[in-house]
């Protein structure tokens, strides 16, 4: 898998589109959240607040996964694998209120004490296109070609 971001794809993380973040509990269970995100080209940071079970999965375990559709074509996907790089608090909720803003949602958090910034430090990429890898795709154009 490639160590920098599939330009084909690159798109996908740099738009607002929502994040389905991947986390392992400490039993083992796998734990999906739709989250918001910014991605800067290198790392990927969410908000997230102390207080929840997602929070406590990443002392358990680092290593994290998210996906992120192309809106307009479901069949289009990135998916990130990564490890949490650092977790830092959010005074005041800053970065929380920029996200927000980001995804066209203006807040005002309750939660500001307890909210950190996660940041992802992606280690690979899978791209699907057309609901296939790149590689299930060239194998399937060289068997239409065969034909």
């Amino acid at each position: 898998m490639p160590a920098t971001v599939p330009p084909s794809h690159a798109d996908l993380l740099e738009q607002p589109n929502f994040a389905h973040l991947a986390t392992v509990r400490p039993d083992g269970a796998p734990q999906v959240s739709e989250m918001w995100f910014e991605w800067d080209g290198d790392v990927a940071r969410f908000t997230h607040t102390t207080t929840r079970q997602k929070f406590r999965n990443f002392a358990h375990e680092p290593r994290v996964s998210f996906s992120v559709t192309d809106p307009a074509n479901p069949y289009r996907f990135i998916e990130v694998r990564g490890v949490v790089e650092t977790i830092e608090p959010d005074p005041g909720a800053a970065f929380y209120i920029g996200l927000g803003r980001r995804y066209g949602m203006d807040i005002a958090p309750t939660d500001a004490d307890v909210r950190v910034v996660i940041t992802v430090r992606a280690t690979a990429y899978v791209v699907v296109d057309a609901g296939m890898t790149p590689s299930e795709l060239a194998a399937r154009k060289a068997t239409t070609q065969a034909d």
